[in-house]
């Protein structure tokens, strides 16, 4: 029987789930409407795709500063913060026609999706220690459901309900519920470091700073794909081959429905097979099938539409299958390799890989611009899946910590 100022173990866990649910629930909202954001601001693709990669610059910041945070004052502080900032500047966003506004809120809204994403890993971590139960990967996998199911809903509501109703309403819903939960969870949350020193304090967030190399490069080459998804998935079926708004959405549904599949079962695989054999052989079937689906697509004739959207669909499928559980494992692997806090290796590790993902974003967004196409466009980020199979030696077991 736990005490009146704590949280059963199975109780927490719950709320924990609740919050990564709630988290990719509303954060991925907008995502499925992407064409119509871009209609609203009126720019072309290379304009808006680098207008888009300006979050990057708030989750910069993020993750240099919001792990040192929560290891001084703890995570409720952060938590309610970030859930303001989060849902306050997405509701903004989809009103605003002016770039130079978009821009500024664009990147309070990737502070707030990089404060909550420290937060809640920095959570679950803690509470994995406690508890000895492995739960960051099916936590991912509980993100992704709350994607998956914001996705399909978004696509449904094309054309019948406004952008700005659709999302003002989400906003409000999940910043209330969140914060409920962070109220239910404060006996359990991570407190602030007792210790009086400060070997992580904000004046040091630079020289205490380490990049776990063969981490963080296997982590960007692993998650890029994701993103690029994210971005254009449902640009690329509309624009490509003009499919209805609503089924525009459907490769992006499956992508994510495959994902928390594969987050959820992996756990089957890992008992039996080695984790860096699973990260390669999964790298690899991202990266081929995405790749020679999307290859074959775009090359048939106008007249077999819908083969190419059934072989986009496919890839999209396999990809999401493949990356299912890369990124949580180099995060775990991350964390069990740094002997800094887990608050800490988080940050440090995003700081890194966010940078990667600003450049590819570009990169992407006027190799798109320049040619035209967001097929060939596609193939940066498949590439850089079937690189992850030279960063896999660093998620054996027998890598410790530094």
């Amino acid at each position: 029987m736990a005490k009146k100022d704590q949280i059963e173990h199975a109780h927490e866990e719950k709320l924990i789930r609740y919050l990564f649910f709630l988290f990719g629930f509303g954060v991925m909202a907008w995502v499925p409407r992407m064409p119509e954001v871009k209609e609203n601001l009126g720019l072309e693709n290379g304009a808006f795709g680098s207008l888009l990669s300006s979050g990057s610059l708030g989750a910069l910041f993020g993750l240099l500063s919001v792990g040192h945070i929560i290891h001084k004052i703890g995570v409720k502080k952060v938590l309610i913060s970030s859930i303001l900032l989060l849902f306050g500047s997405l509701a903004m966003l989809v009103h605003i026609t002016s770039s130079f506004t978009f821009l500024v809120l664009n990147i309070a809204f990737g502070f707030g999706i990089t404060a909550m994403h420290v937060a809640i890993n920095s959570q679950a971590f803690h509470y994995q220690e406690r508890s000895g139960a492995n739960i960051v990967t099916r936590a991912h996998g509980v993100w992704s459901a709350g994607a998956l199911l914001t996705a399909i809903i978004s696509g449904a509501l094309v054309g019948h309900v406004s952008l700005a109703t659709h999302i003002d309403v989400l906003a409000f819903g999940c910043a209330i519920a969140m914060l409920m939960i962070v109220s239910q969870l404060h006996p359990a949350l991570l407190p602030a470091n007792e210790n009086d020193d400060d070997s992580y304090s904000i004046k040091q967030i630079f020289t205490s700073f380490k990049v776990d190399w063969p981490i963080t490069l296997g982590l960007a080459c692993a998650s890029y794909l994701e993103f690029a998804v994210g971005d254009w998935g449902t640009i690329f079926t509309k624009e490509r081959l003009g499919i209805d708004s609503g089924l525009s959405t459907v490769p992006y549904i499956l992508f994510t429905a495959a994902m928390i599949f594969g987050r959820f079962m992996i756990h089957r695989l890992t008992d039996k097979y080695e984790i860096d054999g699973l990260v390669k052989k999964s790298a690899l079937l991202a990266g081929l099938s995405f790749g020679s689906c999307i290859i074959i697509a775009t090359h048939l004739p106008a007249s077999m539409k819908w083969w190419s959207y059934g072989l986009f669909v496919l890839g999209f499928l396999m990809a999401g299958l493949g990356l299912s559980f890369l990124g949580p494992t180099f995060f775990a692997i991350a964390n069990r390799r740094s002997a800094q806090p887990s608050a800490v290796v988080i940050g440090q590790l995003g700081v890194a890989n966010n940078i990667l993902m600003f450049i590819c974003k570009w990169l992407v967004a006027w190799t798109i611009q320049f040619t035209g196409s967001i097929a060939l466009a596609f193939m940066i980020p498949t590439a850089m899946v079937i690189a992850t199979v030279f960063f896999t030696r660093a998620l054996r077991p027998e890598e410790r910590k530094s």
